[in-house]
């Protein structure tokens, strides 16, 4: 037992200290005021935004029913009366295009002299297809339940899509919480590391958060199950039921959505590892009935979902049916190596480009993108910057135990780099043709909301980093200081850039203000 475990059982016996209780209470506040903030930022946003939420909500009223497409289905009824009533052209239409250059106002409740109108815009609705239906099911299961629970107790109307997105609102304080759980685990020595991971994942500017969409469950998801896995390696949990528990989180994030599929290596990975590690064979045979645990409880609901769509689309992904919607076809191999990813200036395009959608998300707004070219910048250059440091500083942790800080650091930034390498991997294979985004012009798959799941151990990488350049001896409130002040100031900033939002008539404070009845 090295000397930390041997803390950690000591503060079990004695219970936490009062800075340990402060600590937690901090931990909290955190919580409540990140649910506070997606809470008012999710009542911000009208529906339906640019960032396919039409089809999320969709999906969502169809797993409500009881009802897994099994290929790619129109959109039902349900989802298409709500979205031809609620529907806000301010993300995709500017005012000086529309008749006589203003926004419309809202078309609830449905005049009668409109009711033909609105029947044949749920008419349409119903024709589109819904090219997200071959989705992984978690997320849709999870909210389609939660959107029962809404209609159960009375929830209607435009209501009943705000209620969808208050999900998110606990999504997201369980995630901060699981931030300060991660790096009270393991960075128990530093506490600008203990506050400051879940502060800045409280504040996280990933405007996904604010939308029914399943990239919300990826970093939550993923995030139990990294947390798991480095317990596992860190040889702090040994138990099959762990294990079996380890590998249900696995599969959770994969049957959230396939991008999670970095943390596929990285699991087997951190079980070869811990394998590997143990010197004694009884002990090394234990470790392999353990690892052979994990992998079969997660390779069984994932095997069942690749299966079934093996039998009803033709491929175990299902993706190859929403690709050849849009008009994506697979390159030969010699041709993926053309790619100017495989150029300084390509790679630099990649990183810059998904490492600020990565932090602020891909909101429009009258087709102009919600950013701002200074923050972006510093999204940009500080997470390259700060993530080499920390790489950097690790090296001076050599004298700690073996399975100490930087055995985090390193499974974490594999972790992150392998979900960029999935975004990379798709810019490579795929021919985009007349797609709008991706382009045959700019073939960069860069939608960092797709890596979410690496949130946590990035946020813990980050903070490192930043650490790493603080003078050793600075006072710790100016070392929080440091942190607290951009925090603040990149909120700010993304309330600013919101306000075109909590202006809009379109959203849920003018609703509940004009018909509480809608």
């Amino acid at each position: 037992m090295n000397s930390s475990d041997a803390g950690a059982q000591a503060r079990k016996l004695v219970g936490p200290s009062a800075p340990e209780k402060r600590e937690s209470r901090i931990a909290v506040l955190l919580c409540v005021l990140c649910a506070v903030r997606v809470f008012v930022f999710s009542a911000a946003f009208p529906f339906f935004n640019n960032v396919d939420e039409q089809s999320h909500f969709d999906l969502v009223c169809k797993y409500s029913r009881g009802h897994v497409p099994a290929g790619l289905d129109h959109r039902g009824e349900d989802a298409s009366r709500l979205i031809a009533l609620y529907w806000s052209p301010e993300y995709l239409r500017r005012p000086e295009d529309l008749p006589g250059g203003v926004i419309p106002p809202p078309r609830w409740p449905v005049p009668v002299g409109a009711r033909s109108v609105y029947e044949q815009r749920v008419a349409e609705s119903t024709q589109r297809v819904n090219y997200e239906s071959t989705q992984p099911p978690f997320y849709y299961v999870v909210a389609g339940g939660w959107y029962r629970i809404g209609e159960w107790i009375g929830v209607r109307g435009g209501h009943a899509l705000y209620w969808t997105r208050l999900l998110n609102v606990f999504v997201c304080a369980a995630l901060t919480w699981l931030a300060y759980a991660f790096a009270r685990t393991f960075f128990p020595d530093r506490s600008f590391l203990r506050l400051g991971v879940p502060l800045l994942v409280a504040f996280f500017p990933q405007d996904v958060f604010y939308s029914v969409n399943n990239d919300v469950f990826l970093p939550l998801v993923n995030g139990a199950a990294f947390f798991c896995l480095l317990r596992i390696y860190r040889g702090e949990r040994r138990s099959l039921l762990f294990h079996a528990g380890a590998g249900l989180l696995v599969a959770a994030a994969i049957l959230v959505k396939f991008s999670s599929v970095a943390i596929v290596p990285v699991a087997a990975a951190l079980i070869a590892l811990d394998i590997s590690s143990q010197r004694i064979a009884k002990e090394r045979k234990a470790a392999i009935i353990r690892g052979a645990v994990l992998f079969l409880v997660a390779a069984i609901p994932v095997g069942v979902w690749c299966l079934r769509n093996e039998l009803l689309l033709g491929d175990i992904t299902g993706s190859m049916s929403k690709t050849r919607f849009l008009g994506w076809t697979l390159k030969p191999v010699a041709a993926m190596f053309d790619h100017p990813i495989f150029s300084l200036s390509g790679m630099a395009v990649f990183w810059q480009e998904t490492l600020v959608r990565f932090w602020r998300g891909e909101f429009v707004w009258s087709l102009q993108v919600l950013a701002s070219a200074g923050w972006d910048r510093v999204y940009g250059v500080s997470s390259l910057a700060f993530l080499v440091v920390a790489m950097i500083a690790s090296r001076t942790w050599r004298k700690q135990p073996v399975k100490g800080p930087r055995s985090v650091l390193w499974p974490s930034l594999a972790f992150f780099l392998l979900s960029l390498a999935f975004l990379a991997s798709i810019s490579v294979m795929f021919d985009f043709g007349s797609c709008f985004y991706p382009s045959s012009a700019k073939p960069y798959m860069t939608s960092g909301r797709l890596a979410l799941g690496a949130l946590i151990p990035f946020a813990a990488l980050y903070l490192c980093g930043l650490d790493a350049l603080l003078p050793l001896r600075l006072p710790a409130p100016v070392r929080f200081a440091v942190l607290i002040v951009p925090v603040a100031w990149m909120t700010l900033s993304e309330i600013y850039l919101s306000g075109v939002a909590f202006q809009s008539a379109y959203n849920w404070f003018h609703m509940i203000r004009r018909i509480p009845g809608t």
